[in-house]
């Protein structure tokens, strides 16, 4: 609509005078660029789509290019000027500046980049500016680097250190002087020496270097960094060094530990609270089945014996006794599906697959759903506690259809893949939202989901509204002595 904010914006950068480049940070490429940019370097935009972002500025550019995106990811925005090469080999002076874009609080998703084409202005100032000291590229890298919120290092090549500014200088804790040289090797905590060695060595290569180790201050702290390095080459393509680039992460990273820790605690905790659910089930089934489901019995056959001493057939008594003998034989058979649904049997007595089957027949009777499983032969053993898993979230499953799906058919097959037993359930009913999965009612698929997590597995849950729900659920099936261990507990 023309008042969409997406499209004006959209309008606005396609007829803006000014050079505008959307970047992807993954790649370093160019995903799209307007006219005015296009015009600038001498192509079309369709030529420029999917070009290294750094491919329109000389090499000696690159450096200030690198600082100025990690400025901008950093900061949110960072401005520069340099130059920008023709397609005829002449080289425009620019103003770029660069804008870090995120999704939420999360990573770089892009960053757009405007260049400003400054011909025109320097022509106009060329008279003032004929008497200033000219500022050359050493000079705008120098002001930036020494502001930058990254460390930095310049490097001859052969990796001694001719430059730190004072954001580095502060990450290793040492004086300029001590790290010039080799001295900012001395700082590299000495288990990540050899990793960080064989990293450089590969930049010497050409490989690009990418890494996170961590630097030891005099005091004896540690600091992590993620640290980037590209070669420096002069015009005809000698090696003259290195820049490297180290971003602090250390809190970053101890607030991944913390949050690690946290979740390892919550999960074991879910872990202990399942196994016992899992016991207090079995004590309650062997309550009922060994006590109660005794004791209904036992009443069942007294009132059968009072039955056949009755002084005649069809008199009050004998309507009264048979109406107890059917409502013992109502609570004999709820008892029964009560003590299997709490610790199936069959799991264990049957095997898996028989035991889903079981199952999926008493679901079939008592809900009226047709109910078809397969399985693709036989399965090795699981062990108790995958086969229970397993078991688990395919009752959840089938519970789940009974109360919400308004389903009329179910299909449910069992296989083995790449080294891990499957499971898919698939019904013909109303689907489940996306807004279905954070009800109240999803909490047995969560906890079906953390339990096959636990050991290994994944629980997936796909639905299309009005076309019904399929779940997928997977548990490896580990080394053989995994699942004697298993098979044990």
């Amino acid at each position: 609509m023309p008042g969409d904010p997406e499209r004006l914006w959209a309008q606005a950068a396609l007829l803006s005078s000014h050079g505008i480049a959307i970047i992807d940070p993954a790649s370093a490429t160019l995903r799209a660029v307007n006219g005015a940019y296009a015009q600038l370097v001498g192509r079309t935009p369709g030529q420029l789509a999917g070009q290294p972002s750094n491919a329109v500025y000389p090499a000696g550019e690159h450096v200030q290019l690198l600082v100025a995106e990690h400025s901008a990811d950093l900061n949110g925005a960072a401005t520069l000027q340099t130059r920008q090469c023709h397609d005829d080999g002449s080289l425009i002076p620019v103003e770029v500046t660069l804008v870090a874009l995120r999704d939420g609080n999360g990573p770089v998703t892009c960053r757009i980049q405007t260049v400003t084409d400054l011909r025109a202005r320097l022509k106009a100032e060329s008279e003032l500016r004929f008497g200033e000291v000219p500022h050359t590229a050493a000079a705008r890298f120098r002001q930036l680097a020494d502001s930058a919120p990254v460390g930095i290092l310049l490097m001859d090549a052969d990796g001694g250190v001719s430059y730190a500014n004072p954001c580095w200088l502060e990450i290793a804790d040492l004086s300029a002087e001590q790290a010039r040289g080799d001295g900012w090797w001395d700082a590299v905590y000495a288990d990540d020496r050899e990793r960080v060695s064989d990293a450089w060595e590969g930049l010497r290569r050409g490989a690009p270097l990418d890494l996170e180790f961590r630097y030891r201050r005099a005091g004896g702290e540690l600091r992590s960094v993620h640290s980037r390095a590209a070669a420096l080459r002069a015009d005809g393509g000698a090696l003259v060094g290195f820049m490297c680039v180290d971003l602090d992460v250390t809190e970053q990273l101890q607030r991944r530990a913390a949050l690690d820790g946290f979740y390892g605690r919550i999960r074991a905790l879910a872990q202990r609270l399942e196994q016992l659910r899992e016991e207090e089930r079995a004590g309650l089934a062997r309550r009922l089945h060994g006590t109660l489901r005794q004791d209904m019995t036992t009443l069942k056959g007294e009132i059968e014996s009072l039955r056949a001493r009755a002084a005649a057939p069809g008199d009050l008594s004998e309507a009264a006794l048979a109406a107890l003998i059917g409502l013992a034989d109502a609570c004999l058979e709820e008892l029964r599906h009560i003590s299997f649904e709490l610790q199936p049997p069959g799991v264990e007595e049957l095997g898996l697959t028989d035991a889903l089957q079981r199952f999926a027949d008493e679901c079939a009777a008592q809900s009226g759903l047709n109910i078809e499983l397969t399985d693709a032969g036989s399965l090795p053993e699981l062990g108790a506690r995958r086969s229970l898993a397993l078991y688990r979230t395919f009752q959840e499953a089938l519970a789940n259809v009974v109360r919400h799906a308004r389903a009329s058919h179910v299909e449910a097959h069992l296989w083995v893949q790449d080294g891990s037993v499957h499971l898919r359930v698939s019904d013909d009913g109303v689907g489940i939202g996306d807004r279905d999965r954070g009800k109240a009612g999803c909490f047995g698929l969560l906890s079906a989901s953390e339990r096959l997590t636990q050991l290994g597995g994944a629980l997936r849950v796909f639905g299309v509204p009005g076309r019904g729900t399929t779940l997928d659920a997977s548990v490896p099936l580990g080394s053989g002595r995994e699942r004697r261990a298993s098979a044990a507990r």
